[in-house]
């Protein structure tokens, strides 16, 4: 059996993958879901306290181990990959943000285009210390969970907390003996709203990750969860028998 190491996205936290995590545990794997720095309002020191997140909930976990990284997550377990390659037998990149070498996560989101709802004058609110950015629950939905029943689509926007801005803002190392070697696959949508379908073409190919596209949206969690499941449950592309 595979342990899963389940890391939310920008803005969410572990609660994003409540349908998810059941299912997987009834089919006899073991599954925890991390809750990123910064979901308490407390500012982080730097991009290492996401790593060490990442890195303990490895550390509990017993081999062979998935890194499932959704949205901004996989700049996360991308640098946990960078710096342990070895520890893990795969990662699963979810309509995930993925660096290049010497990159930095908010200005590799900026990069996604005008096609991107986030980057549309007025969506991404940032405090007036420079610190924090917010997405109001209207152009969440938009942007998050468009394909998403309305009622759940509600429920997670109005969810959603203030996203750290300066651990963004650091640019990271990526190297082909580090994240280069890990397997992966990254599990895209067309519709998804955040991230342009040609930019996750894009950044697939660039990480060497095997690209399968998924219906639903930005968060197939919720959208298309049994069809996000049925992937993960047959392990296709991950490395690993999952």
């Amino acid at each position: 059996m595979t342990s899963f190491v389940l890391v939310h996205g920008g803005g969410h936290g572990s609660w994003c993958w409540g349908r998810v995590v059941g299912p997987l545990r009834d089919a006899g794997h073991r599954v925890e879901a991390v809750d990123l720095p910064g979901r308490d309002g407390t500012l982080p020191d730097g991009y290492d306290e996401y790593v060490d997140v990442v890195a303990a909930a490895v550390d509990r976990a017993t081999a062979p181990v998935v890194l499932v990284g959704h949205s901004f997550g996989g700049i996360a377990v991308s640098q946990f990959a960078e710096r342990s390659p070895t520890a893990i037998a795969g990662l699963v990149l979810v309509n995930a943000v993925l660096l290049e070498d010497g990159e930095a996560g908010f200005a590799k989101l900026l990069a996604a285009g005008e096609q991107s709802v986030l980057l549309r004058p007025g969506v991404m609110r940032i405090s007036e210390d420079g610190n924090w950015a917010t997405v109001t629950a209207e152009d969440a939905v938009e942007a998050f969970y468009n394909r998403c029943d309305p009622a759940d689509a509600e429920w997670a926007a109005a969810r959603l907390c203030a996203e750290p801005i300066p651990p963004l803002m650091a640019p990271l190392r990526i190297t082909d003996s580090g994240f280069g070697s890990v397997p992966k696959v990254y599990l895209g949508a067309r519709a998804d709203h955040a991230l342009p379908w040609g930019f996750q073409e894009h950044m697939s190919s660039a990480a060497g990750a095997e690209l399968i596209e998924l219906g639903g949206d930005h968060s197939p969690f919720l959208s298309v969860p049994d069809e996000f499941l049925t992937y993960l449950l047959d392990g296709h592309g991950s490395g690993c028998d999952a």
